[in-house]
């Protein structure tokens, strides 16, 4: 890869970390925006030594600062990871979720969207539950599917900037210790203790975490059109069956509990899968070897 400056948001979150190291080792610059609060994290300042020359993090206590910190900036692509998730909101997170998913990455666009050839912006499958137009299934996809419709305006105005939208159900990767099923499963597996789960019948489509970080690169070093696109594994996991066939190995089991509630199917995606992009086909091995480690 020829040498680019990346500018980047959302690095403290479990995909843009990954990321992030992923593309320093591919000699790429990097300025990450980050909030004053990760001044001090570790597996930030670990990298940071470790690309002294590549890496430059720039701190902001508000959003006033930004224009201020960023006007100046010379590169070549913007990657917003950035993202406030709750999948059921409370009045006191609402603030919060407009702040994240639409005030910031708003602000982000209008600075940088002239400075650069290509911007692109993380999304969830959530913002379209029925169909490739926006139908909001929570708040947090609400916020999401109404910034996309601002970003809109970018594209309009700004017609030598390539836009894109990477939307996904779910993602998984090693030390990922997010809320999400799979990270608490082997969570509650290492501990000895049992996970409930709303229905035998829930099903996932679920990305390795190397997935995204291989689809972000295509976007960078390919010529892709600009748009939506979709990540998303070629079948779904049935998350009873895929327990029951790691129980089969394992000498210590999995424990769950199956609650008796209604699930939804996952409905056929309308979004077009990226071009030149294919899901990992070893993710069920990688997910089992966290089970496997443990008996041991």
């Amino acid at each position: 890869m020829s040498q680019k400056t990346l500018l980047i948001t959302g690095t403290s979150g479990f995909i843009g970390y990954n990321f992030l190291k992923y593309i320093l080792s591919k000699n790429y610059h990097v300025i990450d925006i980050l909030r004053t609060k990760n001044r001090k994290n570790p597996k930030l300042k670990k990298l940071k030594k470790k690309y002294p020359t590549n890496y430059k993090n720039i701190f902001f206590s508000n959003y006033f600062q930004l224009n201020r910190k960023i006007k100046k900036l010379k590169v070549n692509y913007f990657i917003n990871f950035a993202t406030l998730y709750k999948n059921n909101h409370k009045y006191d997170d609402i603030f919060d979720l407009v702040k994240s998913n639409i005030l910031f990455p708003t602000l982000m666009y209008d600075l940088i969207s002239q400075k650069v050839s290509k911007v692109i912006n993380f999304g969830s499958m959530m913002q379209h539950p029925s169909s490739e137009n926006f139908d909001s299934k929570n708040l947090y996809s609400a916020t999401k599917n109404a910034f996309e419709m601002i970003s809109n305006f970018y594209h309009y105005k700004e017609k030598k900037t390539k836009f894109y939208n990477l939307k996904l159900y779910e993602s998984f990767g090693e030390n990922d210790n997010r809320k999400k099923l799979i990270p608490i499963i082997i969570k509650n597996y290492k501990k000895n203790k049992s996970t409930i789960i709303v229905s035998k019948n829930l099903e996932l489509n679920i990305i390795h975490v190397d997935d995204i970080i291989n689809a972000t690169t295509i976007l960078l070093n390919k010529k892709i059109r600009p748009g939506s696109y979709c990540l998303k594994n070629n079948k779904n996991i049935k998350i009873s069956k895929l327990i029951e066939n790691f129980n089969k190995d394992l000498k210590r089991k999995i424990k769950v509990k199956y609650l008796k509630k209604s699930v939804t199917k996952i409905p056929k995606s309308k979004l077009r899968k990226l071009p030149k992009w294919k899901p990992d086909s070893q993710l069920i091995k990688k997910i089992k070897l966290n089970f496997k480690n443990e008996n041991y």
